[in-house]
């Protein structure tokens, strides 16, 4: 709140208090100020199609150790060259179950990845 002198006018009193400090608009510039109800609805759909990302799985049969480290959870370099490894000696898995099999993959890193596998 500010006190000003009684003998201040309206736009003395609003120059003072630096409402005309804005840029003034140039002859057909437009300025668009989103609404607030605008920006909410524009961040739900953001996140919205963050969330509907479909990941695309990976195929046990042709992805690289890389393609494995990264696509898939708790598998690091190390797994991924195992994973390799054992498609190369054995030739193409025929079930994701068969994943298993593999030195270092127990059960629950099996589960946590048979939705991001396709075979």
């Amino acid at each position: 709140m500010f006190k000003l002198k009684s003998n201040f006018r309206k736009w003395s009193a609003l120059a003072f208090l630096g409402a005309f400090t804005a840029l003034p608009l140039s002859a057909q510039q437009t300025v668009a100020i989103p609404a607030t109800e605008t920006a909410t609805e524009q961040a739900q759909a953001q996140a919205q199609a963050q969330a509907q990302i479909v990941t695309e799985r990976i195929n046990l049969n042709s992805a690289s150790a890389q393609e494995l480290e990264k696509g898939l959870l708790g598998i690091g370099a190390k797994k991924a060259q195992a994973i390799v490894e054992y498609r190369e000696k054995n030739g193409n898995f025929i079930s994701i179950d068969q994943l298993s099999d593999v030195s270092g993959i127990g059960k629950a890193t099996l589960e946590k990845n048979r939705d991001l596998l396709s075979l």
